[in-house]
């Protein structure tokens, strides 16, 4: 009897250790292929004060599917809703916005590179998200990066610590405004970033990519600008919603009216602006290894 006991303890603690900690606390999600969850969270204490809220958070795992980022078709510089640059890419099961652009020329504005070329450098040292795909599993690299043109070459200057020979070998990588957690510890200080003021205060319609503590990917929006639904978040709730889910690092994305979420044939979240989803520079989009 007290060696069954002993075994059934065991199994308790391994299978604590293999189930990840953050999603205890997160209900039930919905499975959308192998490897890819869905959790829809509406926990109005993620706001402070309190208040209605709409999170959807994709997490994905990073052994059975690769990230890429797609572009818009067309004339350059082209836009087209995310579902519809998903839709492009056979095998697609999930999607979201990605980078920052210009409204009036649809052009990207921060760091962009795409199938191994970058199509928009930054002077500004901009929170940014690189993916490394290696043979066997999809790695995310977070920093803070400039990257600039010499003799017709990319120059990559990251801030924190990554090598820039990683940032030069990674197929795609994309820019962001503000990078909210880094190696498990909050970020605070946005001066190097040179956001608008007001940006990371103001609540707005979000979107966010981060990693958890087993290397797990998450790709997270949040509705706002909508009293019944869902106000938006500031970055310290973000930072809140991002602990919540147990991330370690976390990159803040193009949001707004360009916050959109497309899981398995249907945008999920709530776009803002009022002709429904916007159309975008690129997404980043989740594949099925080996498609």
């Amino acid at each position: 009897m007290l060696i069954r006991r002993q075994l059934t303890a065991i199994c308790l603690l391994l299978l604590a250790i293999t189930v990840p900690a953050q999603q205890s606390g997160l209900g039930s999600p919905e499975r959308i292929a192998d490897g890819v969850l869905l959790y829809r969270l509406d926990d109005p204490a993620l706001l402070t004060p309190p208040g209605p809220v709409a999170v959807q958070a994709l997490r994905l795992d990073p052994h059975k599917v690769s990230l890429e980022i797609g572009r818009g078709a067309g004339e350059e510089p082209a836009r087209e809703t995310v579902d519809a640059i998903a839709l492009r890419r056979p095998g697609a099961v999930a999607a979201i916005n990605a980078g920052f652009f210009s409204l009036q020329t649809g052009r990207p504005t921060d760091f962009l590179k795409v199938d191994g070329k970058v199509v928009s450098g930054t002077s500004r040292a901009r929170g940014a998200v690189a993916v490394l795909d290696g043979e066997d599993v999809t790695t995310l690299l977070f920093d803070r990066v400039q990257v600039t043109t010499r003799n017709g070459r990319p120059e990559y200057k990251p801030l924190l610590g990554t090598s820039p020979n990683d940032w030069a070998d990674a197929p795609y990588a994309v820019g962001g405004a503000g990078l909210l957690m880094l190696d498990g510890r909050e970020l605070t200080d946005w001066t190097v970033e040179r956001i608008t003021a007001g940006f990371d205060t103001t609540r707005h319609p979000r979107t966010m990519i981060g990693i958890d503590a087993q290397e797990g990917i998450w790709l997270v929006t949040v509705d706002g600008r909508n009293l019944s639904v869902s106000l938006g978040m500031s970055f310290a709730e973000l930072q809140r919603l991002s602990k919540r889910l147990g991330l370690r690092a976390a990159l803040n994305l193009d949001g707004g009216g360009s916050t959109t979420m497309w899981v398995a044939g249907q945008t999920v979240n709530h776009p803002s602006d009022p002709g429904g989803p916007r159309k975008v520079s690129d997404a980043i989009l989740v594949v099925p290894r080996g498609r």
